[in-house]
């Protein structure tokens, strides 16, 4: 495949994702859910000190001093999309595993976690959030993290897998809530990583395509951590367009990896199968609003 056959070829699987986005632009009425940032963990303090957090991040505003941890972290995590989660799940122990060492990749999940933990060992405001696509026969979903800029005034998605954000036409980084906006109704966005020229966002945009049709395809719903926190926590907040049911699409996924991959869930299929089974039957969980992903932190 040519250059242009490449970009040509994303274009249009963005412009399918984008058009469902755009019929699926009001979002289920919910609970005004108040998501907590733990700052004061004992753990933050080792942190800090074992990976010299301070002196990476530097001064300046949020956004700036995140996207230096964004810049050093990225190339130096190997990204392994089939790792099984056997690691303690916090920065300090997924670090200890997989910086610089390529033979132990994680993934996206796990990177999150490290970003989002060095963000808010060094008092800044960051969430985990699961973008999730919309159809049920796809085996991929990804996960980012959000973080405040107090002097923006506005959330900004980072993403340590990627090594990236996004900006609009005037350079400013954008939110998941933006960017979801902007894939629906066809307007400028763009993927920015360390090094690229920013001075011509059109081409920027251009050179890398597959941002673009990865990140539409999955921006249709989220959950998010209730509570951000060092460690794992177990409450999620699912924030959702109307009339999709989460529930039959997980069991329809589910069935789906069965049918697709059956060498490799077969150890878990009856797990799995019975999972699915109970999916179709129970309450879909409770919608959190829309708004409370726009909510500026309570204590800003």
């Amino acid at each position: 495949m040519t250059e242009q056959e490449n970009l040509a070829y994303h274009q249009t699987l963005t412009a399918i994702y984008s058009g469902i986005l755009f019929h699926n632009q009001s979002f289920e009425a919910g609970q005004d859910n108040d998501i907590r940032y733990c700052f004061d963990c004992p753990e933050y303090t080792e942190l800090k000190e074992k990976y010299d957090l301070e002196k990476i991040a530097g001064s300046g505003s949020d956004f700036e001093r995140v996207k230096r941890l964004l810049f050093h972290f990225a190339p130096r995590l190997t990204h392994s999309p089939m790792y099984d989660n056997h690691i303690e799940i916090n920065a300090l122990k997924l670090l200890e595993y997989s910086l610089d060492n390529p033979e132990q990749g994680i993934n996206c999940y796990n990177k999150s976690k490290i970003l989002g933990e060095c963000c808010l060992a060094l008092g800044i405001y960051a969430r985990r959030v699961f973008i999730m696509p919309h159809s049920p026969y796809d085996s991929d979903n990804h996960v980012v993290n959000e973080i405040y800029d107090r002097e923006l005034e506005k959330w900004i998605m980072v993403d340590l897998s990627f090594g990236a954000y996004f900006v609009d036409e005037n350079r400013t980084p954008l939110s998941l809530l933006e960017m979801r906006e902007r894939y629906a109704n066809a307007r400028f966005l763009t993927v920015v990583t360390e090094g690229d020229d920013l001075d011509d966002l059109e081409d920027l945009r251009k050179s890398q395509p597959y941002a673009d049709s990865y990140f539409a395809k999955n921006l249709f719903y989220f959950r998010l951590d209730l509570e951000n926190k060092f460690g794992e926590g177990d409450e999620y907040l699912t924030v959702c367009p109307e009339h999709y049911s989460v529930n039959r699409s997980r069991a329809a996924n589910i069935r789906y990896r069965l049918k697709q991959y059956p060498e490799f869930y077969e150890k878990d299929r009856e797990k799995m199968e019975k999972n699915a089974a109970q999916l179709e039957t129970t309450q879909e969980l409770a919608r959190t609003n829309v708004s409370v992903m726009l909510k500026k932190p309570a204590n800003v």
